[in-house]
């Protein structure tokens, strides 16, 4: 961990970096003030906490994202942003999502989702996703099912009963990426720039909102609202109606924002582009 100039500055989302005003839409104030910065990660694609240890799970794709090479692992570090071990469980290819279940850590793995144990970081066991070329985001149901995206195919793959079969698929989610489950349907971000709402029996996808461009990671604000990014290096605050406010743009300077966790009141981010993982404190003004 070291301390860096700050790259994703503090802006009112009434502002907007680097997009038109017509893209706008009026929201509550919302800062982001960094409060560390790890670097020495391996193209880190995705941060999970865990709930028993305390510790962030981190998926470092350490390559190409669909290079099936063996390179890839997976790093645990501190909420304080210090790493406990950098290479915690190995053996796998270009590891992304990350779910948990029990003493289960679940990864999608390009056409795979892998099981590791929580406490050894052993691999436990893993399932091919038929038909699958990118796996991407992962999300738990609370019935255990692992959730996967598929960002090559238009399609959410589903982990359940010891098989992976295809859970949802429709032309609007073409280029998916980040998910998130709620009580009553399933949200997603797409590489198109879709933000959208899916039924949860997979059958029934709602466009919500456009123009997100490369979207990645997909959370709950706490406010009602949501953050999202795209993984080129923007930060967006988004409403319950798709509109939506860029917090920050960090694409000039070539940092990726990855596939983040916003954890209370704190936004972990890794950043596959320069190979670090960061904290932001965020503020909101009502």
């Amino acid at each position: 961990m070291y301390p860096r100039a700050s790259l994703i500055a503090p802006v009112s989302a009434t502002l907007c970096l680097a997009c038109s005003q017509a893209e706008v839409a009026p929201l509550e104030t919302v800062e982001l003030t960094e409060i560390w910065r790890t670097g020495g990660f391996a193209a880190p694609e995705s941060v999970l906490p865990d709930p028993v240890t305390g510790l962030l799970f981190v998926s470092n794709v350490n390559g190409e994202g669909d290079a099936a090479d063996g390179s890839g692992f997976i790093s645990r570090m501190t909420r304080a942003g210090e790493v406990e071990t950098l290479q915690w469980a190995t053996g796998l290819d270009a590891p992304k999502g990350l779910a948990l279940v029990g003493d289960r850590l679940y990864v999608t793995d390009i056409a795979r989702i892998v099981c590791i144990d929580r406490g050894t970081g052993e691999i436990v066991e893993s399932w091919p996703a038929p038909g699958a070329g990118f796996l991407n985001d992962a999300v738990a149901g609370p019935d255990g099912r692992i959730y996967a995206s598929d960002s090559a195919t238009s399609r959410i793959y589903v982990l359940e009963n010891g098989m992976v079969h295809v859970w949802a698929e429709d032309t609007a989610l073409s280029a998916i990426n980040g998910l998130w489950l709620e009580a009553d349907r399933m949200l997603a971000v797409t590489m198109d720039g879709r933000f959208v709402s899916i039924s949860l029996d997979g059958q029934t996808v709602e466009v919500i909102g456009e123009g997100l461009g490369n979207g990645d990671a997909l959370a709950p604000d706490g406010q009602g609202g949501y953050l999202s990014s795209e993984w080129p290096g923007r930060v967006y605050h988004l409403a319950p109606d798709g509109s939506f406010t860029v917090l920050a743009d960090t694409r000039e300077a070539d940092i990726y924002i990855n596939d983040f966790y916003v954890l209370d009141d704190v936004v972990i981010i890794p950043h596959w582009s320069p190979g670090e993982v960061s904290a932001w404190q965020i503020r909101y003004s009502h």
